[in-house]
């Protein structure tokens, strides 16, 4: 141990100028990139393609930069060990970019304000709603669908879980219920999630299923669904909460999407934070992390260091 510290701080600033500062420079110039681009864009209709191809693409693109620059970590016995930092490199250009388009998001949609619940019948392409006049929340014609999920760990233990979706109509007032007043105009979703078990039989899975639907009712039949400070289009709406739209009195009669929004209680000026912080404590764990393993990964030999640092 004495030997590797004597010899390591003969290399600190070797490691600091051709390893951590490429590193800060390819993974700052990415951010940006990124961000200035999801900012000029506003690519919120474009799906998958943006949230997650564009970081996968940048991802490869920050590792090349790294490729020459961390040449300097030695081989060992299964190849390039620099493989593992650029994988960590790779992972954190995903992980944070997801979470900086997510704020970026919530802070650059576009918000329209409302007058009337009936001007959601042509929401646009606004993805934050204010109600400032009267409205209705149909509580008792909502729809409810539930289901059941398991997902499988490598050592093939399978997590059981139950799921609720509820869909309750958006209406002005409470005559609107009557069937002349339809199409609804806009449905607020809630979902519920609870753990079931590990490895139950299909038996238990049915019963524990049938305990968890009836206490996600009694929680939202206790709800109070008028308490929220703004409202948010779903991007894509989850087919739990279609589902449960089709399975209320009042749902529409055609066939298309219904506008399906989300209450949010947290201040509107709040709005993507979450996501920034979450964004901010990832770059900084990750980066840790990353700075850490080029700081004490093995260097090759020095008569390589001439060529490698040109």
């Amino acid at each position: 141990m004495a030997e590797f510290l004597a010899t390591w701080r003969h290399t600190v600033s070797l490691r600091l100028r051709y390893l951590v500062r490429p590193y800060a420079q390819a993974f700052g110039s990415y951010l940006a990139a990124y961000a200035g681009a999801t900012a000029l864009l506003q690519p919120w209709a474009w799906g998958g393609w943006w949230a997650f191809w564009a970081p996968f693409v940048g991802g490869f693109g920050v590792c090349w930069w790294l490729w020459r620059p961390w040449a300097l970590l030695a081989r060992n016995y299964k190849g390039e060990s620099r493989r593992l930092p650029l994988l960590f490199a790779w992972m954190l250009c995903l992980a944070v970019s997801w979470n900086v388009r997510q704020c970026l998001h919530a802070r650059l949609g576009e918000v329209r304000d409302l007058r009337s619940v009936r001007e959601l019948a042509q929401p646009g392409t606004a993805i934050f709603f204010r109600l400032h006049g009267p409205f209705y929340v149909a509580k008792l014609r909502r729809g409810q669908y539930a289901t059941t999920d398991f997902t499988k760990s490598k050592n093939g233990t399978k997590t059981y879980y139950a799921n609720c979706f509820y869909a309750c109509p958006l209406l002005s007032t409470a005559a609107d219920t009557a069937a002349a007043a339809l199409p609804v105009p806009a449905w607020l979703g809630y979902i519920y999630r609870e753990e079931l078990g590990y490895n139950l039989s299909p038996g238990e899975v049915d019963w524990r299923s049938t305990n968890a639907v009836a206490r996600f009712n009694a929680r939202f039949d206790t709800l109070t669904l008028t308490h929220f400070t703004y409202l948010e289009r779903k991007e894509a709406s989850d087919l739990g909460l279609y589902l449960a739209v089709r399975a209320s009195r009042l749902a529409p009669r055609t066939e298309g999407e219904p506008l399906l929004l989300t209450p949010v209680q947290a201040p509107f000026a709040m709005r993507g934070l979450p996501s920034l912080k979450l964004a901010l404590t990832i770059t900084l764990l990750g980066s840790a992390i990353i700075s850490f393993l080029l700081l004490v990964m093995e260097l090759r030999p020095p008569a390589y260091w001439p060529d490698l640092i040109e």
